[in-house]
């Protein structure tokens, strides 16, 4: 989870707490630095390939030994369609293009990274041999029946959507 900030990162005074927007946070008040708890910005590849699903086995956490898609955060001076292909690539190996976005979720992280804003595509997947990435323990392609049940929980209906060929 993020540090909480005791001293204002642009003076070095030390923070208050106070109302600000019907919120309760810290600010500064020397120089009206206001302490913003914002998600950190995440782009998820749902990967596709002939009806097939692309998932990873997480070797870090949060979720190590977990089959998830394939995300991560998005960098400064990136949209979130380079990132979610970037982590793609980086976590696969795998080329894609995204198809559409699937939607903007809020997810709560509460092993590691705190509240996340995540953006969803749906990515098909290009025909590059797979090797999973730096923190990956696996990569393979799953067919509908043998998603984990949380995934499918989770992403029923593009699933579905994907198996009419929608």
């Amino acid at each position: 989870m993020r540090e909480e900030y005791k001293y204002c990162p642009i003076c070095g005074t030390p923070l208050e707490s106070g109302v600000f927007e019907a919120k309760k946070r810290k600010f500064c008040p020397n120089c009206d630095f206001i302490d913003y708890k914002n998600p950190l910005p995440v782009a998820l590849a749902i990967a596709v390939k002939n009806k097939r699903f692309l998932l990873i086995k997480r070797g870090v956490a949060p979720g190590k030994g977990r089959w998830a898609s394939p995300s991560g955060f998005i960098e400064l001076g990136e949209t979130p369609e380079e990132a979610c292909l970037r982590e793609l690539e980086e976590e696969t190996g795998a080329s894609g293009r995204i198809a559409k976005l699937v939607g903007v979720v809020r997810q709560e992280d509460r092993e590691v990274y705190g509240d996340m804003l995540v953006v969803e595509y749906l990515v098909e997947v290009g025909d590059e041999e797979l090797a999973p990435g730096d923190g990956v323990e696996d990569v393979k392609f799953f067919n509908m029946t043998d998603l984990p049940d949380y995934y499918l929980a989770f992403f029923n209906r593009i699933v579905e959507e994907v198996q009419k060929g929608a």
